[in-house]
């Protein structure tokens, strides 16, 4: 906690920090005022007594000082406790105006009974004991719940839980959407069970250069050429075979046995 967070309003603090981070330092500044305020003269000595009349006496001018700078950061822990517990700060002022009222009230109750004779007496001291029991109940009331009741648990709205109960890591200012791509619901066909299951993702291709795809159609010659007689008609190709396509033996000739014929002139 930063020296600004500590005299800060805002925020919330559990109760290890309210004793240990307010309490217990402000109570040793003091007490360590009042000893210096001893030592230096500037006070009668610690346990002297003093008539009614010297009670601020009692205070030197060292102890006054520490207590006039108590004021801030005491109102600062008691109200960040408060917003632990979902109160708002305001209890701690209702009830130094509720105070002030009441001394106020009291006095004047005090002036009225004593000039009103007996009967007067009688009613003021009932006045002044109701009245301090009811301001007595309320700073009982603002100890209890600053001191020794735990916090709401989880985030409320004043700030995350400083415990971090029921899910604080996750406490997100009202009013701001949660940033970042968000997968939306898949839709899925009625009566279909199971239900799909989304894509899985696929790793994007590798960068750099790739073999092409084959080419379709006509290629070329391979590298080196073609054999030898590749695209030649094999032998032979396109002629009769053998002992096909010439006259049959004897063609043309005259029978054995015949008479040739005889040549007239």
């Amino acid at each position: 906690m930063t020296f600004g967070q500590w005299l800060s309003f805002r925020g919330r603090i559990g109760r290890k920090t309210f004793w240990l981070g307010y309490i217990l330092p402000l109570f040793a500044a003091a007490i360590v005022a009042n000893i210096l305020d001893s030592a230096l003269g500037l006070a009668p000595p610690l346990g002297a007594d003093a008539v009614p009349a010297d009670v601020n006496a009692q205070v030197g001018p060292i102890g006054t000082i520490v207590s006039v700078l108590s004021i801030w950061p005491s109102l600062a822990g008691s109200i960040k406790r408060l917003h632990d517990r979902d109160r708002t700060g305001w209890w701690i002022g209702a009830f130094y105006l509720t105070s002030i009222g009441a001394a106020f009230l009291m006095g004047l109750s005090a002036v009225v009974g004593i000039s009103g004779g007996a009967a007067g007496a009688g009613a003021s001291v009932i006045f002044i004991v109701v009245l301090g029991i009811a301001l007595l109940g309320f700073a009982i009331w603002l100890i209890v719940e600053t001191g020794f009741l735990r916090g709401t648990p989880g985030p409320n709205r004043f700030g995350p839980d400083p415990l971090g109960g029921m899910g604080g890591p996750q406490w997100q200012q009202q009013g701001v959407p949660q940033q970042g791509w968000q997968q939306q619901p898949q839709w899925q066909q009625p009566g279909a069970w199971p239900p799909q299951q989304p894509p899985q993702w696929q790793p994007p291709p590798a960068q750099g250069w790739q073999q092409p795809p084959p080419p379709q159609g006509w290629q070329g010659p391979p590298p080196g050429g073609y054999p030898p007689g590749h695209g030649q008609p094999p032998p032979g190709y396109g002629q009769p075979p053998p002992g096909t396509g010439g006259p049959p033996l004897g063609y043309g000739q005259a029978p054995r046995g015949s008479v040739p014929p005889i040549r007239r002139e």
